[in-house]
């Protein structure tokens, strides 16, 4: 059996694919396969997939038509062979030597590796600013100290991705865990349902993964209105997974609102719109049932400034200093 499958969903990026590609194949690991799933692109992406695939005998090339990300990874699930499960966005890339690195720390009982990485900012393919994000701890972990540090390791935002996590195949195959079709969130579904079923997981303090954040043309460049319910729900479906584990915490829940909240603000105030429409949004985000709890709680996480701006429905005070903290960092 080959030991990973790196899985690339690829859709009009025939700026970044090359890039990915060769940080794959700088890997220098024999034990691999690429298979790179060409989701309907319009540009080049599809003629680069064909011509690494004529080049290298462990890169497979696919085609299939663009029913988003979701499906393009379960597609690449249905066709890898390796015993070992590794998802690459196309616009990142890879860094050091993740899958020698690892290697002696795979066995059959292990089901998820979780590793750092880096965030970058790019302009024309050349990186601004990086900044690393690294795990509070490292080591194998069974289920139990999973649990126990479950709540730290949430509050990281790095459990969210699928991109920084190695899966065994078999573990995805007997619980059934596929990408389900939604507008935003599927990576963090996906994981809520590894991690309720984990038995052993790896935490690695090191960084291999190099994310390129903030791409105009990404899916999270831009500001979807539904976005704040959708992280809700996932929020919903963390409580429950936290309640199943008897370590449900009810300030731990608000302090996720109070970051979803705050982070959709954030959106809002980067976009190129008009302040009244900007100002209109903040107000939607409020309205909403679970935040009006949570700005009428005096023991609310938020910014006690924010908080009472907000429930003063001072929206234009607020997005313009979130503006300012931005310009500051």
């Amino acid at each position: 059996m080959i030991k990973y499958s790196v899985i690339v969903p690829v859709y009009n990026v025939e700026n970044y694919l090359p890039r990915c590609i060769d940080s794959l194949l700088a890997q220098n690991y024999a034990d691999l396969e690429i298979l790179l799933i060409d989701n309907g692109s319009k540009d080049q992406s599809g003629q680069i997939c064909e011509d690494y695939a004529a080049q290298f005998a462990n890169i497979t090339a696919y085609h299939i038509p663009n029913k988003g990300v979701g499906s393009a990874r379960n597609f690449g699930l249905s066709k890898a062979k390796g015993e070992f499960i590794c998802f690459v966005d196309a616009d990142d890339y890879l860094v050091g030597n993740l899958f020698s690195d690892i290697e002696s720390q795979l066995d059959s009982q292990l089901d998820l590796v979780v590793f750092s990485y880096y965030n970058s900012i790019e302009k024309n393919l050349s990186e601004i600013n990086r900044s690393e994000k690294i795990l509070p701890t490292e080591g194998k972990k069974d289920k139990s100290d999973f649990i126990g540090l479950f709540q730290e390791l949430w509050l990281t935002d790095m459990m969210y991705t699928v991109w920084n996590k190695i899966y065994r195949r078999e573990f995805l195959e007997e619980h059934q865990i596929v990408f389900e079709s939604y507008e935003l969130g599927e990576d963090v579904r996906f994981n809520l349902n590894v991690y309720q079923h984990v038995n052993a997981v790896f935490l690695l303090k090191s960084g291999y993964y190099v994310y390129i954040s903030g791409r105009v043309d990404s899916a999270m460049g831009q500001y979807n209105p539904n976005r704040m319910i959708y992280q809700l729900e996932e929020l919903g479906k963390v409580d429950q997974l936290m309640t199943s584990w008897n370590i449900h915490d009810d300030q731990f829940i608000d302090q996720i609102k109070a970051r979803i909240l705050m982070s959709n603000i954030q959106n809002i105030s980067e976009q190129k719109m008009s302040l009244s429409k900007k100002r209109h949004y903040v107000e939607v985000l409020c309205r909403n049932q679970e935040m009006i709890a949570l700005l009428k709680k005096a023991t609310s996480p938020l910014h006690p400034l924010v908080r009472r701006l907000l429930h003063f429905r001072m929206y234009l005070t607020v997005i313009f200093l979130k503006k300012l903290q931005t310009l500051i960092k």
